[in-house]
């Protein structure tokens, strides 16, 4: 009858079995197609995030004044989306596609703000003490995160992405490197380190300058 496939049938090419090798890497896609882009989805996530914008910035300026707004903007965007998960699952997509638009357009205003030329020849020890400090961070982290608590390097990584960028470039690493279910997490842990490190960073600045 001719000759048969020794091959099972469930056997998979080498690139099938790297592209699923890691669940992070794989995407939802078991939606019945309501988290597709279109005009109403769109216009739905623009009009959502100004309101969630606005009102956690009222509700800073009322609460909490001296502090930023990221920290409650963020709460109250995650309380809704818990609140209400099939409502904001229809905006998956369009959401991801317009915060993708946004974080590359503060990457490229931030960046044209910029310049290494004048680091280099107004401030060049900032830019030593800067890389040394990260330096010293990083070592750290890989030591007592990946050596002694045995962590996975990707949440390290983020943290350390984090820690230093903040919560944009965070997410956008999280995004970038198709790891989905990390975008949230690398986001808050940002924003903590707005809300905690930077009233800490001001009250030791006047400390360190007395000391000098």
């Amino acid at each position: 009858t001719g000759e048969e496939d020794d091959t099972p049938a469930s056997a998979i090419t080498k690139d099938e079995a790297i592209a699923v090798i890691d669940p992070e890497s794989v995407e939802d896609t078991s939606s019945n197609g309501n988290s597709d882009i279109t005009l109403y989805s769109i216009g739905t996530s623009l009009c959502l995030s100004s309101c969630l914008v606005t009102v956690g910035g009222i509700l800073t300026k009322r609460l909490l004044p001296s502090t930023s707004s990221l920290p409650l903007i963020s709460l109250l965007t995650v309380a809704s989306a818990t609140i209400f998960p099939t409502f904001f699952s229809g905006l998956v997509s369009s959401g991801a596609a317009l915060g993708v638009l946004v974080m590359q357009m503060f990457f490229a205003v931030s960046g044209a703000a910029g310049s290494m030329k004048q680091v280099f020849q107004q401030a060049p020890s900032l830019f030593l003490f800067s890389a040394l400090q990260i330096g010293v961070h990083f070592v750290c982290l890989l030591l007592l995160g990946k050596v002694v608590f045995r962590l996975d390097g990707r949440d390290l990584f983020l943290a350390s992405n984090a820690n230093v960028g903040g919560p944009t470039t965070a997410a956008a690493m999280a995004k970038g490197k198709q790891w989905p279910r990390r975008v949230l997490p690398a986001l808050l842990i940002g924003v903590l380190g707005y809300a905690t490190a930077t009233a800490v960073a001001l009250a030791l600045g006047p400390i360190l300058v007395r000391l000098l």
